[in-house]
This record gives C-alpha cells, sequence and structure tokens, in this order.
C-alpha cells in the first residue's frame, strides 16, 4: 500500500510539475512575486479555519473538560499535516489523531467515534459547502455540464454519506468486523479491545441530533473561512475576487480534491482543479496555479512546524517514561 501510495504520489507530482511548465514557469513566479513575504500571513490565518471545526469536534467529545480547544486545534492541525504531508494513507493522520486525545483522559472510545461521526458530518458539509458554490457557479454562468456533473456527484455524496451514516447508528459495523476479524485470525487478535464499546458510542452521539447539527454547522463555518483564505491569497496576489468567486473556487476545488482522495495531498489534482474553477471567474491559467502554489506553501509552512512539534511531544513523554 505505500508503494502504491508513493507512486501515485510522483505521478501526481509529474503532472503538477507539468501543468506550471506548460503555463509558464515564469509568469507563475511572476504572479507570486507580486505577494512576497506577506503570503506567509496566510499560514497563520488558516488555523482559523481549522480551529472553527474543532470547535464541531470538541461537540461531539460532549464538550469533555479535557477536550480544550487549543489542544484540539494542535491535534486537528497535525492530523490535516500527516494527511498531506507525509507518505501515509488518508487515515493515518486521524489515527494519531484518537491516540493523543485519548491520553488526555478521555475514553478511546469515545474518541474514536467522535472521530468517524466527524469525517461522516465531513462529508455532509463538504456536499453543502460545494452545493453553495454550484449555486454560485450556476448564478453566474447559467450552469452548463461543469454544473450538472458536480451536481450529480454531490447527490452521489450524500446518498452514500447518508448511507454509511446509517450504518454506523444502527448496524454495529465494528462489532461485526471484530467478529469477522477473529472467526479469521483467532488467537492473534487477544489483544484486540472490545469494537463493540466504539459501536455503542456513535449510537450515543446519532442519538443527540442537536449535537450533530452543531458540529456540522461548526464545520460549515470553518470551509465558508477557508474561502476568506483563497480571497484574501488572490488579493495579495494583485488579482482580486469578489467573496462569490472565492466560495466558488474554493468549494469545488475542494470537492475535486476530495474526490481525487488517492492522490497523497492532491497532487496534480488540485492545480488541474483550479486552473478550471478559476477560468470560470475570470482569472488566468498562472494566476490559478500560483493560487494553488500558495496553497501549498502554506501546507509546508504551517505543517513542518506542527509536525515538528509532535516529535518534541513524543520525545517528552518517552524521557518522561525512562526516567520513571
Amino acid at each position: 500500500m505505500r508503494w502504491f501510495t508513493l507512486l501515485v504520489g510522483a505521478a501526481g507530482f509529474a503532472a503538477a510539475l507539468a501543468i506550471v511548465i506548460h503555463e509558464g514557469a515564469g509568469r507563475v513566479f511572476a504572479v507570486l512575486a507580486v505577494g512576497g513575504w506577506s503570503l506567509l500571513w496566510l499560514a497563520a490565518f488558516h488555523v482559523l479555519p481549522i480551529a472553527l471545526d474543532s470547535a464541531g469536534w470538541r461537540w461531539l467529545l460532549q464538550e469533555r473538560r479535557e477536550a480544550q480547544m487549543a489542544f484540539l486545534t494542535w491535534v486537528a492541525l497535525l492530523r490535516e499535516a500527516i494527511n498531506g504531508l507525509l507518505p501515509v494513507a488518508r487515515i493515518g493522520g486521524e489515527v494519531v489523531g484518537v491516540r493523543l486525545v485519548a491520553l488526555r483522559g478521555i475514553p478511546a472510545t469515545l474518541v474514536t467515534a467522535s472521530v468517524i461521526v466527524e469525517l461522516t458530518l465531513n462529508l455532509f458539509s463538504q456536499c453543502l459547502f460545494t452545493l453553495l458554490g454550484l449555486g454560485i457557479l450556476i448564478w453566474r454562468a447559467g450552469g452548463g455540464e461543469i454544473a450538472l456533473v458536480v451536481f450529480l456527484l454531490t447527490l452521489a455524496t450524500a446518498a452514500v454519506t447518508t448511507v454509511f451514516a446509517v450504518l454506523q447508528h444502527r448496524a454495529r459495523p465494528f462489532s461485526r468486523l471484530e467478529g469477522l476479524a477473529r472467526r479469521l485470525l483467532g488467537d492473534r487478535l487477544k489483544g484486540l479491545g472490545n469494537m463493540e464499546h466504539v459501536d455503542r458510542a456513535m449510537t450515543r452521539l446519532y442519538e443527540r441530533p442537536v449535537t450533530l447539527l452543531i458540529s456540522l454547522a461548526w464545520q460549515v463555518v470553518g470551509l465558508c473561512v477557508g474561502a476568506v483564505e483563497v480571497w484574501l491569497a488572490l488579493l495579495m496576489l494583485g488579482h482580486p475576487v469578489g467573496l462569490a468567486d472565492a466560495v466558488l473556487i474554493e468549494s469545488l476545488g475542494q470537492a475535486l480534491r476530495s474526490a481525487a482522495f488517492i492522490v497523497p495531498a492532491g497532487l496534480g489534482v488540485q492545480e488541474a482543479g483550479l486552473v478550471v474553477f478559476g477560468h470560470l471567474v475570470g482569472l488566468p491559467a498562472d494566476v490559478s496555479i500560483a493560487l494553488s502554489l500558495v496553497k501549498r506553501l502554506r501546507e509546508i509552512v504551517l505543517g513542518i512546524p506542527v509536525l515538528l512539534s509532535w516529535q518534541v511531544f513524543e520525545g517528552r513523554r518517552a524521557w518522561a517514561r525512562t526516567a520513571k
């Protein structure tokens, strides 16, 4: 699986590089030069949408005292950095996040259930955000083939996510998987915890519709603030657009990158998508590619320090254990 991820990532990187060269690397970097060092401020701004999303996660954790906002925001940033910068499956960040939050004293079953439900709600929030961008696209351009394809894919995603949520609530999926694994592997799974508790925790969460709606609302607000980040980036690059256009670019771009989750960091996919969606609002291709590079610069500038802080955290825990 790791080799497959690396292979797909390499192909995506080659595609992204080809797009930059095709559109003219000189023009792209000339656009970036307009923004200059001020573009680094976008890394700090990105903490805001992540914090808003973390507020929704905290509701799913039943607002436990141990689930402090600053800590959850750090964990959420770490989850994003691991998934975006390391050659791991897209759930690698979530696995680390569950472990770190559980170390705070919150039951691991509750943390696991909260992350699974959060990811499910994230699909719903992405659908809502995509529909918002689609509405703006139809308002601007009167629909067309792109709008129809996006609409049908969004409906399909919403339908599959609904089925997934119902299964989580009523089908005890982890208990069933655990039973199957035990039948296949027998004594080799002696150390496996009781996954029935995870199913019960998910069921309790799904029986709190107000909590789910509040968490979903925080996620949607976070996505909208992410569109403000695009608006600021284009303003700094000297190609300002309206907020509605920024929402269109970000919503459809995020939808495309989510659909291509198999490609690490959306390499090549993000660049191609932003060129297409940027064209819909009148952005030249070199500006759209520059916007994509700004997003990747932000991922690196913010992600590397977060990954290093994680290593410091783990190092201190290891030191504390050996000192006992």
